[in-house]
């Protein structure tokens, strides 16, 4: 676990990873503070499940694009730091430096992945539930994003809004994976920010204007939306039989070894070009 150690403290010397927390934590308290201004008369009258289903909501698009947000300022440079300090060259010197270092560099960003989501999971819903005190949050799931409510298997509804902090674990994985190939090739962290950046905001442009388009332009911008890091990220991509409306419970498995299978794609891709950069 030391190689990940020196990763981490490698990680926290990259001043773009600290406006990136500063920045995500003013978003934060922007978002508690228009918290804070619901009116309490509101809140009594607002029924348990039109509030846990803006809960799911709120993890759905704020949740994503945070992530995203972290992930994309925080990860490059984990990669391009080697080619930038000139410290490649010290690598290779090592018998089982290229592996060691690789083995290192992706199990810190699963760490890093994994801190990122918890940590956002556990201000959401913190943040939510303080209005209600947590009211309602072991009643059965009666509303929720992107399923149909008769399939769903027995859950509460923090049971439920835990789920779609583990789907987002996929999802950041996932866009992490891609992250870490782009800083690779590139070898350039200003480069490969702006790219990744830009990639997301497409996703959730279509979000929003996808419905705009028709016929094959639909359809191929669709697939690459719902099978791509941004469907994931932003929970479209698990509702696997509709492109619009609720998909059924029963065919979950199927995005999920979707997923999976991208990411371990990804990272053997990664170790690919890591390894043929290093033999130059």
């Amino acid at each position: 676990m030391c190689p990940v150690f020196d990763e981490a403290k490698k990680h926290m010397t990259f001043r773009e990873v600290w406006v990136g927390c500063l920045l995500g934590m003013l978003f934060l308290i922007f978002a508690i503070y228009q918290e804070s201004l619901t009116d309490a008369n509101i809140i009594e009258i607002m029924p348990i499940r039109q509030f846990w289903y803006g809960v799911q909501q709120n993890i759905r698009t704020y949740g994503g694009t945070l992530t995203a947000f972290l992930l994309a300022v925080g990860l490059p440079r984990l990669i391009c730091c080697e080619h930038e300090y000139r410290t490649d060259c010290l690598i290779k010197t090592s018998a089982k430096g290229n592996i060691v270092t690789w083995q290192s560099k992706v199990l810190f960003t699963v760490l890093y992945c994994f801190v990122v989501v918890f940590i956002i999971g556990a201000s959401s819903l913190m943040m939510n539930c303080n209005l209600f005190s947590f009211k309602g949050a072991l009643q059965p799931v009666e509303t929720c994003v992107y399923f149909s409510d008769s399939a769903l298997p027995p859950m509460s509804n923090i049971a439920y809004c835990v789920l779609q902090y583990l789907f987002l674990f996929l999802g950041a994985l996932y866009y992490a994976g891609f992250a870490l190939l782009i800083a690779a090739l590139t070898r350039r962290t200003a480069l490969t920010i702006f790219l990744c950046g830009a990639s997301y905001l497409v996703c959730v442009l279509y979000e929003y204007v996808g419905y705009m388009f028709s016929g094959m332009a639909d359809y191929i911008l669709g697939f690459f939306y719902r099978f791509g890091f941004g469907g994931y990220l932003l929970q479209a991509s698990y509702s696997w039989n509709s492109y619009v409306g609720a998909g059924e419970w029963s065919d979950v498995w199927k995005p999920i070894l979707l997923v999976v299978t991208m990411i371990l794609l990804e990272f053997s891709g990664l170790w690919l070009i890591w390894r043929r950069k290093a033999r130059k």
